[in-house]
């Protein structure tokens, strides 16, 4: 017998409900958003890095091109 998942609500807010934690691209609009509010991802990185006591480092992939 199959397990049914149970609905859970978007965790943007929007108050859609999904199987997972997010409405398909409503992850990226939370991003959005948050970063609109806080003046941009800088401003985030600095907020989040400052709460944290530690720096956040970019780990490059294989995809990353240098210049």
């Amino acid at each position: 017998m199959a397990i049914k998942l149970q609905p859970k609500h978007c965790q943007c807010g929007c108050g859609g409900t999904c199987k997972g934690n997010w409405i398909p691209g409503h992850d990226q609009q939370l991003r959005k958003a948050i970063e609109h509010e806080v003046g941009g991802l800088v401003e985030l990185r600095r907020i989040v890095e400052e709460l944290l006591h530690r720096s956040i480092d970019v780990q490059p992939t294989q995809h990353t091109r240098k210049h």
